[in-house]
């Protein structure tokens, strides 16, 4: 951002921000958002084409739910608003209502800028690509970077003549360009400039957040081959299961020791089965080793059939919304439809930065829980230990999902939750998710278990518990055999 365009801002900004309080930052990179009085917003873009910053008459975000960050400036009063020795840094000093001194200095040079809240001179949280250069607030640094203002912005738009407050030097070539303004004043030119800038940080911002659910989409095709290779390799349990009836059959007459053996089909006579054997193992173990090798194909194929199912269901469901995104004719309705796939589809947006001086660590892979598949739309999750179950209870489970405990044993923490479906879940999913819990506990081998279950938000630690103890409110009973849904295995 031009420097001397910036020192005028700030002049006049500083007669309209002065005594009033901030509003909670919101950031969707690379714009950042604070309102400041009602209806008026301090808008900075710290990315191409920016770094740029302008105050507006309506949040970037409208309609749309955006990360909160910076939450130490929510509510302070405004005290100053500078240019500190005519760099092209932007500060506001604030009085939060703990009385505590608080400076944000928005960062507009280079190709990438950055926003720092400070105390006393050291940074406590930065946002921005450019952010990773500086240590502690660049108050007197000296821009190291060329100028690199957006100068398109400047050439498009209706007739004037020249702008005293352009926010930039004028196009070299200036055959058919149209400059904007003229304007009164250094707000105006900002806000008519700032609004062309931000046109271009919205079509990042919507690449940005949906990229995401593009990766989910290769991860679903990705897993849905993986599952017709299982099926493919699961429908040979018929052949093989013939294979171990064989050998039953005719165990007596092989010899102790044999590698190899060939033996006629029982079913078909005149189908003669080459077998491989395994001299180490007794005949009657190897027979054993077959038939349960069977059974888990089986129990494979129709697990995978059933998952595959769902897999690509929820591929083309993800897909269609995606091609309906490209489709939306503003940004609001664009942002509106990114928060109804990420709701819908549980994806996640990391909108946590580390704290300054924290460090550096490599992102944890996402961690996955034993999860069970009842239908379309409700899935229960399972707790393999008690520090899994302290994760999905109070870290994974939202206040309003149903939580599962077999009463009075030891035994897993059971979490129902939906894919994104409205409504109280069905009878028979709570019956489902109830045998599941009955099988995860120390009660699983009785024919009928007393299973507890409550919103999670009534589920809470008490003073000195370990990891894994609990205690609950407003729970329900049922009575349930211990089992696991049809298809599924350990």
């Amino acid at each position: 951002m031009n420097a001397s365009l910036l020192a005028r801002f700030a002049r006049e900004a500083r007669e309209q921000m002065i005594g009033c309080y901030l509003g909670m930052p919101l950031w969707y990179p690379p714009v950042l958002a604070i309102s400041y009085a009602q209806d008026r917003y301090l808008v900075a873009v710290l990315e191409t084409p920016g770094p740029f910053c302008f105050l507006g008459r309506r949040s970037p975000f409208e309609g749309a739910r955006a990360p909160e960050r910076m939450d130490r400036l929510a509510g302070a009063e405004i005290q100053e608003v500078s240019c500190p020795d005519g760099n092209r840094v932007l500060q506001i000093d604030v009085v939060t209502r703990g009385r505590e001194h608080l400076t944000l200095s928005l960062v507009l040079f280079g190709s990438a800028g950055a926003a720092f809240v400070s105390r006393d001179g050291v940074a406590a949280e930065i946002v921005g690509r450019g952010s990773t250069r500086y240590d502690d607030v660049p108050a007197s640094v000296t821009p190291a970077e060329p100028i690199n203002p957006p100068f398109r912005m400047l050439i498009t738009g209706r007739p004037g003549s020249a702008a005293p407050f352009a926010g930039s030097r004028p196009p070299r070539d200036t055959e058919n360009a149209v400059v904007l303004g003229p304007f009164s004043s250094a707000l105006d030119a900002c806000e008519v400039l700032g609004q062309r800038v931000l046109d271009g940080a919205h079509e990042t911002i919507i690449r940005r957040v949906t990229r995401p659910a593009r990766r989910k989409v290769e991860s679903l095709r990705r897993l849905a081959m993986n599952l017709e290779s299982d099926i493919e390799t699961a429908h040979t349990h018929g052949e093989e299961r013939r294979v171990a009836e064989t050998l039953a059959a005719y165990q007596t007459r092989i010899p102790a020791g044999a590698t190899h053996v060939d033996l006629p089909d029982l079913y078909d006579a005149e189908k003669i089965h080459a077998i491989e054997l395994d001299p180490p193992d007794p005949i009657h173990v190897q027979i054993e080793k077959r038939f349960r090798r069977v059974s888990k194909l089986e129990k494979s194929l129709a697990h995978s059939t059933k998952r595959l199912a769902l897999v690509q269901k929820e591929s083309e469901e993800l897909e269609a919304s995606l091609r309906l995104l490209e489709q939306a004719r503003t940004f609001t309705e664009a942002l509106k439809l990114v928060e109804a796939i990420r709701a819908k589809f549980g994806i996640k947006l990391d909108d946590k930065a580390p704290p300054i001086g924290a460090t550096k660590k490599k992102k944890d892979q996402e961690k996955t829980y034993r999860q069970f598949d009842l239908d379309a739309n409700w899935f229960a999750m399972v707790g393999r230990s008690n520090h899994e179950n302290d994760e999905i209870t109070f870290k994974v489970a939202a206040p309003m999902d149903l939580w599962f405990h077999a009463h009075n044993v030891a035994g897993s923490h059971v979490i129902l939750k939906s894919r994104g479906g409205k409504g109280n879940p069905p009878s028979a999913i709570i019956q489902a998710t109830a045998s599941i819990a009955a099988h995860y506990s120390k009660a699983r081998h009785s024919g009928l278990v007393p299973v507890i279950y409550t919103q999670r938000k009534y589920v809470r630690k008490f003073r000195g518990a370990n990891p894994g103890q609990v205690t609950c409110e407003r729970e329900k009973m049922l009575m349930v055999p211990p089992k696991l849904p049809e298809g599924e295995e350990e």
